[in-house]
């Protein structure tokens, strides 16, 4: 089993997110004269070591979250339609946190699904038998019996949660989460450069979830059309 490193205990770890998707464009353009537009310090930070990130020619946002955080999986739709629009110039990946048990649990349980590659398939189930059914999915048997109804093959689950590729991806998701200074979810890391989230971008406005959700995404945009373009 390989060591897992020291992460934060997740006492509120579930930031401000959003419930609902948005429009966007093909590739981030910059704020129209007069828009809004963020401030570094206040709607998003600069990471003190960069870190490196795909180097497919795409910029590579990347999404820290938890499957059992409800904020998390109302900005879940809206990531996934903002990058629906933005594949060209756009690579997500998602990488689940660790922490306290039941946390690496889910971490583990999220790594052997998409070794099985059904993980993108699974996720919004899995998100509401943890948030909405409370179902107990705290071992590979618990998480094998609730997703029994999806055609799920239990030997083959059981065995990839077990299994040294699967310890090795939690094991690289920890250690980018602990260089990222990862402590609140959803968070973004944009080009391995700046992090913003939610919470952040709505700092300082009386905004709702889907406000600030929306914000996050405009802060991205503006980062991928300004400091990271080129």
């Amino acid at each position: 089993m390989l060591a897992t490193p020291a992460v934060p205990m997740l006492a509120s770890f579930c930031a401000a997110s959003i419930a609902a998707g948005s429009a966007g464009t093909a590739a981030a353009a910059p704020p129209a004269k007069g828009a809004w537009r963020p401030i570094e310090g206040q709607h998003y930070e600069k990471l003190s070591t960069p870190i490196a990130s795909s180097a497919d020619g795409r910029i590579e946002v990347v999404e820290f979250f938890w499957l059992a955080c409800g904020h998390c999986r109302t900005f879940d739709p809206l990531l996934e339609s903002w990058h629906a629009q933005r594949r060209e110039v756009v690579s997500l990946r998602r990488i689940h946190i660790a922490g306290r048990a039941q946390v690496a649990a889910h971490q583990r349980m999220f790594f052997a699904l998409q070794s099985l590659g059904v993980q993108e398939q699974l996720r919004p189930r899995v998100f509401e038998l943890l948030i909405e059914q409370r179902k107990p999915m705290n071992t590979p048997q618990e998480q094998a019996a609730a997703l029994a109804d999806t055609g799920l093959d239990a030997k083959r689950f059981m065995e990839a949660c077990q299994s040294f590729s699967v310890a090795a991806k939690c094991q690289r998701a920890n250690q980018l989460q602990e260089r990222a200074d990862v402590v609140t979810v959803p968070m973004l890391m944009v080009g391995g450069r700046f992090k913003t989230s939610p919470g952040m971008a709505g700092r300082g406005a009386q905004m709702s979830e889907i406000e600030s959700g929306r914000r996050a995404l405009e802060v991205v945009d503006a980062l991928i059309a300004g400091p990271l373009r080129g």
